[in-house]
């Protein structure tokens, strides 16, 4: 009796120690839950930002307490003035941390208790957010900045949670069953007296420690060569609706539009598959009866010359399907978990489902793809064991097959930590919400991010700022100088039909090349650290243009009827912003000539600010170009980065040489015996030119 009343008690034991497991293991993910206050190991330690010193940007925990997957931190900083939180939106019925799509927003704080209030402004056409974030940056009180971020170790995840009184704390985890192990990754952060600095400052830290990252800087990077030139995407014309008729139409309205298209990206809609998990790397046979070899037929040098695919790094939405019809040798490097299937578990095993799948690609005749739904793999993993680093190796697996096989790659909704600190050759990502036509909030919201967040992910890769309507009568001309100056893929997505060449042909020369900045546009000074839709100011940006020129636009990003005429400038001052992008900016020129790319005007900048008036939701576009030895090059007029539209190859007192890269009409400035001159020189034929006074 004793013995079946043991055994009894056993067996009971044994039931409900697996409940309690699967009870206490709080990181199992589904669309609605959050990670707010979750279960932690509170460790005694406060992490002082007060003390720490730029020394060691990197925060290491060195003695992790045994059996514990999940730690926490409470986190002093130094006296601050403002600030901004980087999270996702927080919707309770959707998503949440760590899937932050392309939904890494900056939200604006004099105190960090502000965003947790029910009447925070917040950013129109966006949730409240998401005490969960990825980074913070900090105004200090002495004038200084400071920037931390999350990272990752091999098997760790941290992040930082805004809590309602003010307060911060820095959990990390494994986000699955087993423990943390070894020397723990925190944080990295960084202090310096240049906003600009205290982010490339702690991407070189990042960078160069290779246990929290496998990165290099934008400027180290191979631009694939497609995303020079314009491109067309069918996902806002069409969305989920495409098929093979309707795309070879519109290749067809396209070449017959005389807009030179380079490249055409598939987006969704192509995909087989069940309940929204792949089941086959054959697109849907209903819609593509012919594969993909009809499509591939259609491309010529001299017309649309690259054709790209969208994909989900996870095979699709949801993940992949128990019902595929994938090789022996390739199912059994899939596992089952939390109803999909994933790659894994181990390095080697992901490393070949990737090869499968991005080869497969690339004998379809794709020269690149666009991985979208990437922030949503590492929530498919969790609960599990080895979540970071088997979520980690899918991201770094894409990247070197991608490279290997000599595959362009955009990365899109990969604004979480595992993807935006693996990039290691990808040269292009997604950086904010998608732009919609028409809809002029949502538009406004969608510049303040893509702007700001360059400041961050411009560090590794040129911001894609989205694909976009020349034909949107709200802000198609606005929002054509946006994609110009990003420095990012410029890709179309109206109907062939309805292309407006007059948005379109300021972007590029006669073959589609884009006309590009020399590093990605990013908010001036005063514009970074304000929420521009509720300031009642006006928000600039710039860019490095040409081989010496700085380009400036001012916004009025106000959604408030009170703010609909702002005031805004541009200064002889603003000319030295060119180094803060690793550019140079010769202070010993004799002056900075402004030109007004919408008026086609130019004058000197003086000591005072050039003033100008915005009205309604309006952009205003100006290059500066400093005067040397009495001449100022402006560019191409018709273009909108006229700067880039030329190189300057040799400049005297007398004669100025340049290498004009497409026709159009030459803006030039000269200054000879105070005879000043804007000129206006007709060129036929792009090459080089020789100009005397």
């Amino acid at each position: 009796m004793k013995r079946i009343i043991h055994i009894c008690l056993w067996l009971l034991t044994g039931i409900f120690a697996e409940a309690s497991l699967s009870a206490q293991n709080p990181f199992i993910y589904h669309k609605g839950k959050t990670y707010k206050d979750v279960a932690a190991y509170r460790m005694e330690e406060i992490i002082d930002l007060n003390t720490h010193t730029p020394s060691t940007p990197i925060l290491y925990e060195q003695q992790v307490p045994e059996h514990q997957s999940t730690l926490s931190y409470k986190v002093a900083l130094p006296l601050y003035v403002r600030g901004i939180f980087f999270s996702r939106d927080s919707r309770p019925s959707d998503y949440q941390w760590p899937n932050n799509t392309n939904r890494l927003l900056p939200w604006m704080f004099n105190r960090l208790e502000d965003l947790t209030r029910s009447d925070y402004a917040g950013i129109p056409s966006n949730a409240l957010p998401s005490a969960s974030g990825d980074a913070l940056l900090l105004e200090l009180a002495d004038g200084e900045y400071l920037f931390a971020k999350a990272i990752a170790g091999s098997n760790s995840l941290s992040w930082f949670q805004v809590n309602q009184d003010g307060t911060l704390t820095l959990y990390v985890s494994t986000l699955g069953e087993d423990a943390l192990t070894g020397r723990l990754p925190l944080l990295i952060f960084r202090k310096s007296s240049s906003i600009y600095h205290v982010f490339s400052d702690a991407y070189d830290s990042l960078i160069a420690d290779k246990a929290i990252s496998a990165l290099r800087k934008r400027a180290d990077k191979e631009y694939f060569n497609a995303f020079n030139y314009l491109g067309w995407c069918t996902w806002e014309h069409y969305h989920y609706d495409i098929d093979e008729t309707k795309i070879l139409n519109d290749i067809d309205a396209i070449e017959a539009s005389g807009i030179p298209v380079r490249y055409v990206l598939i987006d969704d809609g192509h995909i087989a598959n069940k309940n929204r998990q792949l089941t086959s790397l054959v697109p849907d046979k209903k819609r593509f009866p012919n594969g993909w070899s009809r499509i591939m037929k259609r491309r010529q040098a001299d017309k649309i010359r690259w054709i790209g695919l969208w994909y989900s790094l996870s095979g699709y939405w949801m993940g992949i399907s128990a019902e595929n019809d994938f090789p022996p040798e390739i199912r059994q490097v899939l596992h089952s978990y939390n109803g999909s299937l994933l790659p894994g578990t181990s390095t080697e095993k992901i490393e070949t489902w990737y090869e499968y799948y991005v080869r497969t690609m690339k004998e379809y005749g794709f020269d690149f793809l666009k991985i979208d739904n990437q922030s949503f793999t590492l929530p498919l993993y969790m609960g599990g064991t080895q979540v970071i680093r088997q979520a980690k190796d899918c991201n770094l697996a894409l990247e070197h097959q991608t490279h290997r096989m000599q595959m362009g790659l955009m990365n899109c909704m990969a604004q979480n930590v595992l993807n935006i600190d693996h990039t290691l050759y990808s040269s292009v990502t997604r950086a904010s919400i998608d732009y919609k036509k028409y809809d002029e909030n949502m538009a406004k919201s969608h510049l303040f991010q893509s702007y700001t967040n360059t400041l961050i992910l411009g560090q590794t890769v040129w911001p894609d700022h989205d694909m976009f309507h020349s034909c949107d009568t709200v802000c198609g001309s606005l929002m054509a100088r946006s994609k110009a100056i990003s420095g990012g893929p410029v890709y179309l997505s109206d109907s062939p039909s309805e292309f407006i060449a007059d948005n379109i042909r300021p972007l590029i020369d006669e073959t589609g090349k884009i006309f590009r900045p020399a590093a990605p546009a990013v908010p001036t000074p005063e514009s970074i650290l304000t929420n521009p839709l509720q300031s009642g100011k006006a928000y600039r940006v710039y860019a490095p243009t040409g081989d010496e020129a700085l380009s400036v636009i001012c916004y009025n990003l106000n959604t408030s009827p009170a703010y609909r005429e702002v005031e805004s400038f541009v200064k002889r001052e603003d000319y030295l912003l060119r180094e803060s992008t690793g550019k140079s900016a010769d202070s010993s020129c004799d002056s900075i000539l402004t030109f007004n790319w919408e008026k086609q005007s130019a004058e000197v900048l003086n000591a005072s600010e050039r003033k100008i008036k915005l009205s309604g939701f309006t952009d205003s576009l100006f290059h500066l170009c400093p005067i040397r030895k009495g001449w100022a090059v402006i560019g191409i007029q018709e273009k909108y980065l006229s700067p880039a539209t030329v190189q300057i190859l040799k400049r005297t007192t007398d004669k100025l040489i340049l290498d004009v890269h497409c026709t159009g009409t030459l803006r030039i400035w000269t200054d000879s015996h105070g005879k000043q001159e804007l000129r206006s020189i007709p060129i036929k034929k792009a090459g080089k030119i020789e100009i005397k006074k």
